[in-house]
């Protein structure tokens, strides 16, 4: 078994990212970071650098639904990463420090 690197964990860098509107209905003011739900252990969240905003509301949809298949939930929650990982980029607001753990923590995604 290969052990994974120590994911980060920054809550400065989860407060940037409840700062922005929920990647499913765009909601302001109400979001929280969520992280995706694969690359992770038991007992342990998926690296910092792997989140998005989302509201309460949202995120129960997603995390306790049921209503997205595997595959469905990993694409849309990969997506929202990225969309989440370009807008921080583009206001000069995802440190390298936050990019290298991203790196990292990509590879253990698991793909469809």
């Amino acid at each position: 078994m290969i052990a994974k690197e120590n994911p980060l964990r920054s809550v400065r860098h989860r407060r940037v990212i409840a700062s922005l509107g929920c990647s499913m209905c765009g909601m302001e003011g109400f979001t929280q970071a969520a992280h995706v739900n694969y690359g992770k252990s038991i007992g342990q969240k998926a690296c910092d650098s792997l989140t998005f905003p989302m509201c309460q509301w949202c995120h129960q949809f997603l995390d306790q639904s049921g209503k997205l298949s595997k595959v469905a939930r990993r694409n849309l929650e990969a997506s929202y990463v990225n969309r989440t990982r370009s807008l921080l980029i583009r206001r000069g607001m995802w440190p390298e420090f936050v990019e290298q753990a991203y790196q990292r923590a990509k590879k253990w995604e698991i793909t469809a």
